[in-house]
């Protein structure tokens, strides 16, 4: 007899910092790339609980992926051209899985 499993996928967002800029008006709000370690430990009490009532109902971990972002900079300066660019995480995908009861 063989064994059936079930998967499931679940995704933890990373929270970045927000910067704000400009006076009265003309004010903004953008985000940073830094991330809101505060903000994120504050959500790690739900993020337990999900994971504790996951694995009671049979789920197991088995891998995380980072989802990523490209992240590119292009700048000129005194006429000499630069860039960069790296891949940012901002998020993973928890992959589970357990036994399926037929």
């Amino acid at each position: 007899m063989s064994k059936k499993f079930e998967h499931r996928a679940e995704y933890v967002a990373i929270p970045f910092k927000n910067a704000t800029s400009g006076a009265w008006i003309f004010k903004s709000t953008e985000q940073t790339l830094e991330p809101d370690v505060a903000s994120l430990l504050a959500e790690e009490e739900q993020l337990q609980k999900k994971m504790l009532e996951l694995g009671a109902e049979g789920w197991e971990l088995v891998s995380t992926q980072p989802v990523c972002r490209g992240e590119i900079k292009v700048g000129n300066q005194n006429a000499q051209a630069w860039s960069y660019g790296f891949p940012m995480p901002v998020g993973y995908l928890l992959f589970f899985k357990r036994e399926s009861v037929v």
